[in-house]
């Protein structure tokens, strides 16, 4: 159903106000990959360093991400939001300070982003859990949309605004400004009241966590595409490893990379408005289409490299990505019960992660034994072939969505017995006005 752009959601406050703070730490967070690489390099680190640094961040992240999901249903998800943007913040001050004065190091900096990485873990389980309860169903895929729209334009300002900042005064002050937009997001937090939600029975970390897990395994639905959405991080994975090298070797420039990035942002914006405007009546059918079309730029990277076809192909890719990431968030927000969503959400992101460091340690060994563009193409095969066995999942396939956004679909229902019915499930809130 096509509708005009809609933005209800920012007239609820609550919303509003917590829109706000995410997209002041998401144009923080869209600052530090470009300022981190120049950090290293500014205290004397090598290129291997970067690539350390950047995959202990990752791991940090995806194996903290269960720790994050059962504190995000035990705790208010408010509160501990709050503490995740005070500790980051008071993290991004020191590492600035010390760069600043000259005590920079690569240790240094590693260790930051191993708290980085952990305070990410914290924070994304609470996020999926909080949304649901401040906006009603009939407005939830429109408030995920806008959230993921923040994070596209931050993605075009914040590499470009970290260059401007790096090259003027030095990666210190891009670590500050970080820090300020941390503690705009924990104002803005501090001053949000939404309701409490039920966290359940009190039981041990670990309980916690296996509950989370037979939570999972009870929707082969859910863990059956967590699968598919493995193996397209496997595939995607090759395409910002083997991308810039495809280029140099066909005579562009460095440079041309970061147009085949700023296409992939605008992607990822134009998605978001998609979504916006349109609410598919089979939104996982959509979304995996869209997903879909990640292997175009695979393909034309495997092919003649004309810098604009694949500029075109990285914008398609992205839009699709983005399309898929949030009508899925409002899909899984309406099908799982509040007092373990946010540790669903934690499953989600290790077994859909977990997986790419692998692909990004294999791309180029691959490359280098079968040839670059059969490794390209295999990537593409795996993207598309994640997307066809996600789609063969009946009861994905058969999932509907509602004129009023009411998620349907037959045997989606929660495993708990005192949760809603198999058929129909809805919000836990009422609908914002």
């Amino acid at each position: 159903m096509r509708t005009r752009f809609n933005f209800g959601p920012l007239r609820d406050r609550r919303y509003r106000l917590f829109w706000l703070g995410r997209s002041a730490s998401g144009f923080g967070d869209a600052l530090m990959p470009m300022t981190q690489v120049f950090a290293i390099l500014a205290v004397g680190g090598s290129a291997t360093d970067v690539g350390v640094v950047l995959a202990v961040s990752m791991a940090v992240r995806v194996l903290l991400l269960l720790v994050g999901g059962a504190l995000a249903d035990r705790l208010p998800r408010r509160l501990l939001l709050i503490g995740t943007d005070a500790f980051l913040a008071g993290l991004q001050v020191l590492v600035g300070c010390l760069l600043l004065i000259g005590h920079g190091s690569v240790p240094l900096i590693l260790g930051a982003a191993v708290c980085y990485g952990a305070g990410a873990a914290m924070s994304r389980p609470a996020i999926s859990g909080i949304v649901p309860q401040m906006i009603g169903r009939a407005q939830l895929q429109q408030a995920n949309a806008l959230l993921g729209l923040s994070r596209g334009v931050a993605s075009i300002l914040g590499p470009a605004a970290a260059g401007v900042i790096v090259a003027v005064a030095g990666p210190g002050p891009a670590y500050l400004i970080d820090a300020v937009t941390y503690l705009v997001s924990a104002l803005c937090l501090a001053v949000l009241m939404i309701p409490p939600h039920d966290s359940g029975a009190r039981s041990s970390l670990v309980q916690d966590l296996l509950v989370g897990w037979q939570e999972v395994i009870a929707r082969p639905w859910y863990w059956r595409t967590l699968c598919c959405h493995a193996v397209w991080n496997l595939g995607s994975s090759f395409l910002p490893v083997l991308g810039p090298v495809v280029l140099l070797h066909a005579g562009h420039t460095p440079s041309s990379w970061g147009v085949v990035a700023a296409g992939m942002a605008v992607g990822s914006v134009a998605g978001g408005l998609v979504v916006l405007r349109w609410r598919p009546q089979r939104p996982m059918i959509v979304g995996h289409l869209g997903l879909a079309l990640t292997a175009l730029p695979l393909l034309a990277l495997s092919g003649p490299s004309m810098l604009g076809v694949l500029v075109g192909c990285a914008l398609l890719g992205a839009a699709g990505v983005s399309l898929l990431n949030e009508l899925w968030m409002t899909t899984v927000q309406q099908l799982v019960p509040q007092h373990v969503i946010s540790r669903l959400s934690s499953y989600d992101g290790l077994i859909s992660l977990v997986v790419l460091p692998v692909g990004y340690v294999s791309a180029g060994p691959l490359a280098d034994l079968v040839g670059t563009r059969a490794a390209l193409c295999i990537a593409a095969l795996l993207v598309a072939v994640s997307t066809v066995l996600a789609l063969l999942t009946s009861q994905v396939r058969l999932l509907r969505q509602d004129a009023d956004g009411t998620i349907l679909g037959p045997g989606l229902g929660p495993a708990s017995p005192d949760s809603p019915g198999d058929e129909v499930i809805s919000s836990s809130v009422p609908d914002a006005r």
